[in-house]
């Protein structure tokens, strides 16, 4: 019983410590990466971009081999191309663009597949239950395999997760600042600079989406290909309205602000909707709470000194 606790522990510290290491990682080469994409970016200005061309999309894709002179990973990836274009778009819906962020992934997968197996070995081949070594041995390397790619992946899903709940809550923001921004007088690229410069301190996140959305609007000539990336790295409904209403404004000509005013009205009223609605969901999710940590003190309260005073009555009586 010891060795399956221990091995719970184990697990529940290795599983909450790995997106703590991660976001402190992220949060340190954050501002050294997006200095370095934007030297690349300006010093490939002169390059004309070629609509034809998949691999020019800015921040979704690289030339060459997915996982550059890796042998065995690239063998992985011919073999399940799906899966390595999932686990791209996921590392790019959680912030993280460097060039060798899918490899790095893929070896945060081996480490952790090679740590469950040697935990789990060892809990199993020193516990009192008579499990035969090779048994042993086998059932570690499944549950370690297993486990290492689940828990790399629940653990970038939670930075999918944040990432997206941060962008979402600055979206009502953004919709004023572009308001204010285009009824001022500022065009589309320089009120999006100057949004992500005022939304540096309050919501980094998004403030890092618009930078790149900036940079990209100079270098490409189709802004439906800009807002599409922006789509694809934020994965939020709001972003997506709010492309798409700029990407038809730019097209058919109409006003960006009455767009962009409306736009902010819904984004309030949703805001207030989904707040409203986790209000009402208080009471459901305060019903296991009370009646397990509050209901038995009530009852200790109310019926220990009665159940006391009985006891002391019947011994006395005895």
């Amino acid at each position: 019983m010891s060795d399956i606790i221990c091995f719970l522990v184990t697990v529940l510290v290795f599983y909450y410590s790995i997106p703590y290491c991660k976001r402190l990682s992220v949060s340190i080469i954050s501002e050294i990466r997006m200095m370095n994409r934007m030297k690349k970016i300006s010093n490939s200005s002169g390059n004309k971009y070629d609509e034809e061309d998949d691999d020019e999309n800015i921040g979704l894709t690289n030339q060459g081999p997915a996982f550059g002179a890796n042998t065995l990973f690239n063998f992985i990836a011919e073999k399940n191309k799906g899966l390595v274009e999932e686990m791209q778009q996921m590392l790019l819906r959680a912030g993280i663009r460097q060039r060798n962020a899918l490899e790095e992934f893929m070896k945060s997968k081996f480490i952790a597949g090679i740590a469950l197996f040697f935990i789990i070995f060892l809990i199993l081949s020193t516990n009192d239950i008579d499990i035969p070594l090779e048994i042993s041995f086998l059932l570690s390397l499944i549950l370690g395999v297993i486990g290492g790619h689940k828990l790399t992946n629940m653990n970038l899903e939670m930075l999918c997760t944040r990432r997206k709940d941060a962008i979402e809550n600055g979206v009502p923001d953004l919709v004023d600042l572009m308001v204010i921004c285009t009824e001022s007088g500022l065009d589309l690229n320089g009120s999006i600079r100057r949004i992500a410069r005022e939304l540096r301190t309050s919501n980094p996140i998004l403030a890092d989406e618009l930078s790149l959305t900036a940079i990209e609007l100079e270098m490409i000539p189709d802004h439906r290909q800009v807002f599409e990336n922006l789509e694809n790295r934020t994965d939020c409904l709001e972003i997506k309205t709010i492309s798409k209403t700029l990407s038809q404004s730019i097209e058919y000509g109409s006003s960006l602000s009455t767009s962009l005013r409306d736009l902010a009205v819904e984004s309030r009223q949703k805001r207030m909707l989904n707040a409203e609605a986790r209000a009402a969901q208080a009471p459901t999710l305060l019903t296991l709470p009370m009646m397990f940590f509050i209901m038995p003190c009530l009852f200790i309260v109310m019926l220990g000194p009665v159940i006391i005073g009985m006891m002391k009555s019947f011994s006395s009586g005895g």
